[in-house]
């Protein structure tokens, strides 16, 4: 087992009133779990606590009570460097999720100078690499990320979270912000990545569309509750809950984006 989130619990407090006690609780015991190679989707609409609980797991915040084990050690009671660079991130907003006054090679170097000792000619040479891997062309090194598109500056993004070689990517909402057809590109990138690396992947998303395409499996949130999981995404069209129903019949009409992802999956 990779990954393992016990009754976990989260909340915040509901006022800006620092002198405030009032509470909203979030995450209301959250249990899930993830393989090697596998990837997890979570799906639900805004406010439901999915992305508070990619927080969670990537480190940013801790949560209230329960634990979240990576390999078995409990990252909220580590601080073990080791443990951190297993698990990686790709955020929504690529374009604040960089500096704008970086280049590429540099963006590619803060996690490489974070966990790794080398050379600059080393650190350029393993960013070539990560550009290759995710699709682009040495010349992108020295481009600033107001130089790229918007699927192009997503792709120096994963590449940035493969470079510890993470056995975990957190995605959350990561293609929700791009033009349908290079969403389709990003899946298939993220797809070949996971069989290349042996990468498992949390999939935060509201679309359940992209879940069917890259996800072995699925987890319905409702108000930071768990109402349903669908342990075999070939069984997505049994769900029982109406909450899961109503998700997948939106999805359902949306027939213009499912005619792309399918015109796809078939060439």
């Amino acid at each position: 087992m990779l990954l393992e989130v016990k009754d976990v619990y989260k909340s915040y407090k509901k006022s800006f009133d620092i002198m405030s006690k009032e509470k909203i609780e979030i995450l209301k015991g959250i249990s899930l779990y993830l393989k090697e190679r596998e990837c997890l989707g979570i799906i639900g609409e805004s406010g439901s606590g999915k992305s508070t609980l990619g927080r969670l797991i990537i480190g940013v915040e801790k949560a209230d009570r329960g634990s979240i084990a990576i390999e078995g050690a409990d990252i909220t009671k580590t601080k073990n460097k080791a443990i951190k660079q297993k698990i990686s991130v790709v955020f929504q907003d690529y374009i604040s999720s960089v500096n704008p006054r970086f280049q590429v090679l540099d963006i590619l170097s803060e996690p490489l100078r974070t966990f790794e000792n080398l050379e600059r000619k080393d650190i350029i040479q393993k960013a070539i690499d990560l550009l290759e891997k995710v699709g682009l062309a040495e010349e992108y090194l020295y481009r600033y990320p107001h130089e790229l598109s918007g699927g192009q500056l997503q792709r120096v993004c994963i590449a940035r979270a493969i470079t510890t070689n993470p056995k975990l990517i957190v995605l959350d909402e990561a293609i929700s912000s791009l033009d349908v057809s290079i969403q389709v590109q990003i899946l298939d990138l993220l797809i070949q990545l996971k069989k290349e690396m042996n990468i498992s992947y949390i999939f935060i998303t509201h679309d359940l569309t992209a879940i069917t395409y890259i996800c072995d499996r699925v987890i319905f949130f409702k108000e930071g509750r768990t109402v349903e999981e669908v342990h075999s995404i070939a069984d997505l069209k049994n769900v029982k809950e109406a909450y899961s129903k109503a998700l997948l019949h939106a999805a359902m009409r949306m027939n213009e984006k499912e005619e792309i992802y399918e015109v796809q999956r078939i060439s």
